[in-house]
């Protein structure tokens, strides 16, 4: 009991690891417990090694560790990639030899290709590329329109020298602009963006299925284990918690190999469903990783209540001028967002490349009243967010062309 005990504790501290490391800086976690092991784990911590390192060792302790740190954070090596491989063979390996002749004809057709479909997307995923080139930019410029919220049309990267397309982002790791960049993952060595972000979900559909359908027969072959093991006398007196542990303790120890992948599968289920749900939800909200990130400061300007909106046909005589690629997207809005701590007044000159006012006319000059403060997120347009089911053709690479507008 006490060495499963030790593989449990182990297995639910590295799936606590992962979910803090990779989730601590989302905003849905900002103010949470989450969010402050996050920041213990990567800024208190080394801040406090370092000091001490200072005192005991004149800092030779954390330029080492430094140089280790950069080439793992900084660089877009294979370790965790390969890290994850291994597991995955290791742990296969060990539990699909021991449970083949054990299960029945219809699982022996069902656990080939659920052991099989994760390795084939992840190729996919790794080896699929959403970099924007000078070949394809002028295609990528037309994919998106600027929403003039998030991303502005005029921006040029520095690295790669062309204009930047909407919802694209200059990834330091991949050192490329990747076009509907979500994130930079570390497990695939690579960008999940336009081109892959199909791949990716299907990948982490897959482990989650693989990862319950495992557990589900793990707990099947164990419970045979159990029958034959524990008498009848015995497992009446599974009534309590303690007694219930003792004996799948011993069943488990009685089967390892089984019994030790089983705890592995079913303690890294939930990290993977968590994976899963969080981008089905980036789907329903017509968002990515990077964008919520930038959602998130719009989110806190408005709670403090600095956020201004109007209508551009309020304000503007001529409309704003629709080029070909706003044209083509199904979703456009009439909404002007600017950031200011006080409210516009007339005469107000807006800058046209952000969200924020270039000019006032003077102090005395009275609001002008065609701005509203924005007390909440719902009032604000989202041109990506088409609905939930063209979003997700949108991330499949279908077309979307329901024609719709958001006038608020």
């Amino acid at each position: 009991m006490g060495a499963l005990r030790t593989v449990g504790l182990v297995i639910l501290g590295i799936s606590a690891f992962t979910f803090i490391a990779l989730f601590g800086r989302l905003p849905a976690f900002r103010k949470t417990p989450v969010a402050f092991l996050h920041r213990l784990l990567w800024v208190y911590l080394p801040n406090g090694i370092a000091v001490v390192d200072n005192r005991l060792f004149g800092g030779r302790v954390v330029r080492c560790w430094t140089r280790s740190g950069s080439y793992v954070l900084k660089e877009n090596h294979p370790l965790v990639l390969i890290f994850f491989v291994s597991l995955l063979v290791i742990g296969e390996g060990i539990f699909v030899p021991a449970a083949w002749p054990r299960l029945s004809s219809s699982h022996k057709l069902w656990v080939p290709g659920a052991v099989v479909l994760p390795y084939v997307l992840l190729y996919k995923c790794v080896m699929t590329k959403s970099f924007i080139t000078p070949e394809n930019h002028e295609e990528e410029m037309k994919r998106y329109p600027y929403d003039r919220v998030l991303f502005h049309p005029g921006h040029r990267c520095t690295t790669c020298d062309f204009l930047k397309p909407a919802r694209s982002k200059h990834c330091s790791f991949c050192q490329a602009c990747v076009s509907r960049h979500d994130h930079h993952c570390v497990w695939l060595m690579n960008c999940v963006g336009a081109n892959n972000c199909v791949y990716f979900i299907s990948l982490l559909l897959s482990l989650s299925a693989m990862l319950v359908y495992g557990s589900y027969l793990g707990y099947s072959l164990l419970s045979g284990t159990l029958e034959e093991l524990v008498p009848p006398d015995m497992k009446a007196a599974m009534q309590g918690w303690t007694m219930y542990f003792n004996i799948w303790g011993i069943v488990i120890a009685a089967d390892p190999r089984i019994g030790t992948i089983f705890l592995l599968m079913l303690m890294t289920a939930p990290l993977a469903g968590a994976f899963l749900a969080y981008h089905v939800y980036l789907i329903w909200a017509g968002t990515t990783t990077n964008e919520t990130s930038k959602w998130s400061y719009w989110k806190d300007d408005v709670e403090d209540g600095f956020v201004f909106k109007t209508k551009r046909s309020l304000i503007f005589e001529n409309p704003l001028p629709m080029t070909p690629y706003d044209q083509a997207w199904p979703v456009h809005t009439d909404q002007i967002l600017i950031i200011d701590n006080d409210p516009p007044t007339e005469g107000c000159l807006l800058a046209s490349d952000s969200n924020r006012i270039a000019r006032r006319p003077g102090r005395e000059v009275p609001p002008d009243p065609r701005w509203k403060r924005l007390d909440s997120m719902r009032d604000v347009d989202n041109i990506y967010d088409l609905g939930f089911w063209d979003n997700l053709r949108d991330v499949m690479g279908l077309s979307v062309r329901r024609p719709k507008n958001v006038h608020r």
